[in-house]
């Protein structure tokens, strides 16, 4: 059971509400399961400090199963039992008696976990880490101030707590943020464009000189940045100055914002700009900081892949190491029935005739090598119109691979035959692999090979599948004149439509829209709100 340490704690300080909304949350789910919260109660702060979609930042991280770890200010615990589950044993500090009493609630069956309230630094406390994590607790310490040196004490003073190998984890917003510079509030003075003003704040928003001038200053010479977007609160890709992000990152990013009312300016249209001028690692909207005093055993992930808002069973990080190895680890405790699935299909497949990337599963995590050949859809993007027939034979090849996917099943078992009585479907399969599109597939001249086939449907139409890859593919076949054809060639016209309404709802689904749907409406920024408000500064600007 997880202990509670109350000894070093100051006054009671006055509770906010929505403090105490979330611990009356906690208390009534003990299983940990919050989805009919979030779908009920709309507010950020229980979103940030119940949802799943926290997962990411730190659940696809290297750390041994004898690590010990120390977590500073965690809040009401939403990487706590991660970090748990992760590492022999996990040590809590959190400043406020309230959201400490309340961790320890929440992960009241963790054997190894001890959560302290107070602050560290005032208590007689001598024990080393193998990890610090400080999230969003570094911009706090000094109240805002703009003096570097109270951060560089206070890292000077972790050193004790370290072990010779010991590393901290420091993640935070950048004061030159892309999101700031398009309008959006920072977190502390909820003015808009961030800290590019010089208002005066509960917190200090960094620069990356600056966070890498109090690392020095403070006897760190060991300095990694990662980058995640599109930030640290709820990361989808993290990137690494060894693997910097493609001019069309935007493109499947999902960025966020609870409070956009004052943006001008959508930052997805924008990274493509500040990556091809080479200004993604000063710009990007947050960092994720290792720090040691003694160089990496072992290197660390370059690039990591994160699908933390999906169906449990596919909340998996995929991590890249330099340009060897994959791996995928499952992000919550269902993710691991995920790798199972993914490893059967992939085994499925193989014995079917198909080219795959090999994958192996050891101690819960899937292993994979690093493949050279270009992913199928960054390939189409290359093609120009005069290679309208080597477009067409790559996808009669997919056709054909779908087919070979799966052996047939009676037309009467057919899933969706309901939805349009006597329509040609087609050939139905026992099963179909709905992630056989150009994202997963790499091309090797001719020779599809076949990655993270996770999802699949029983008793369906092979077209359905032979439509998502026409689907997912249509911005780039509507530029090479193909996508109309190619409609006709696999008779797909007909049931296009029907298939787009079936695609919607399986998306929802596996999205979990009905639990994170305040999540996509906070993804929804209006650009009409945003040409009025460039409209107002011009006003105010020609007054």
């Amino acid at each position: 059971m997880a202990k509670l340490h109350t000894n070093f704690t100051g006054p009671t300080k006055l509770v906010p509400q929505v403090d105490q909304d979330i611990d009356r949350y906690i208390t009534a789910h003990p299983d940990g399961n919050f989805d009919e919260v979030l779908k009920a109660d709309d507010r950020w702060p229980v979103f940030y400090h119940l949802s799943d979609m926290r997962a990411g930042l730190l659940g696809w991280y290297d750390l041994s199963p004898q690590a010990e770890v120390l977590e500073i200010g965690a809040g009401f615990g939403a990487l706590t039992g991660q970090l748990a589950d992760m590492a022999a044993h996990v040590t809590v500090m959190e400043h406020s008696l309230f959201r400490a009493r309340s961790l320890a609630k929440r992960w009241t069956e963790r054997e190894n976990l001890d959560v302290y309230a107070g602050d560290l630094l005032d208590m007689p406390f001598r024990r080393r880490f193998d990890l610090i994590t400080l999230i969003d607790v570094l911009p706090r310490l000094a109240g805002g101030s703009a003096e570097l040196t109270p951060y560089v004490d206070y890292l000077r003073a972790l050193q004790e707590y370290l072990t010779p190998h010991g590393r901290i984890l420091l993640a935070m917003d950048n004061r030159l943020g892309l999101k700031f510079f398009c309008g959006a509030r920072d977190s502390y003075s909820g003015e808009p464009f961030g800290g590019l003003s010089a208002a005066p704040s509960e917190g200090h928003i960094f620069t990356q000189a600056e966070i890498r001038a109090v690392l020095k200053a403070a006897d760190y010479p060991y300095v990694r940045f990662y980058y995640p977007l599109p930030d640290y609160r709820l990361p989808q890709l993290i990137f690494s100055d060894a693997h910097l992000p493609g001019a069309n990152v935007g493109d499947g990013l999902i960025p966020y914002d609870p409070t956009s009312d004052t943006r001008v300016l959508s930052e997805t249209y924008l990274y493509r700009y500040i990556v091809t001028n080479g200004l993604f690692p000063q710009m990007a909207n947050s960092f994720l900081v290792e720090c040691a005093q003694q160089p990496r055993e072992q290197p660390g992930a370059d690039f990591i892949s994160l699908a933390a808002d999906r169906e449990p069973a596919c909340n998996i990080a995929t991590c890249v190491k330099g340009r060897e190895t994959v791996t995928k680890r499952p992000l919550v405790a269902a993710g691991e029935k995920g790798l199972r699935r993914l490893e059967e299909n992939m085994t499925a497949l193989k014995a079917r005739g198909l080219n795959v990337v090999p994958l192996e599963i050891k101690n819960g995590v899937a292993q994979m090598p690093f493949c050279e050949f270009p992913v199928l859809s960054d390939w189409l993007k290359e093609r120009e119109k005069s290679e309208q027939a080597r477009v067409r034979t790559v996808f009669d090849r997919l056709r054909a691979a779908i087919l070979q996917a799966s052996p047939p099943a009676p037309d009467e078992l057919n899933f969706m035959r309901d939805l349009a009585l006597g329509a040609d479907w087609g050939v139905v399969l026992k099963r179909v692999y709905v992630n056989m599109v150009p994202d997963n597939i790499f091309y090797d001249d001719g020779r599809l090979i076949f990655f993270n086939q996770g999802l699949t449907l029983e008793n369906c139409p092979a077209r359905y599948v032979m439509f998502l890859a026409l689907y997912e593919s249509a911005a780039e076949l509507e530029r090479l004149d193909l996508l109309d054809e190619l409609k006709q060639h696999f008779d797909l016209a007909e049931l296009w439509e029907l298939f787009v309404a079936e695609q919607q709802k399986f998306v929802e689904a596996w999205r979990r829209y009905d639990v994170y749907h305040k999540f996509y409406d906070w993804a929804e920024m209006d650009p009409r709100r945003m040409v009025k408000n460039r409209q107002i500064l011009q006003i105010i600007g020609n007054e």
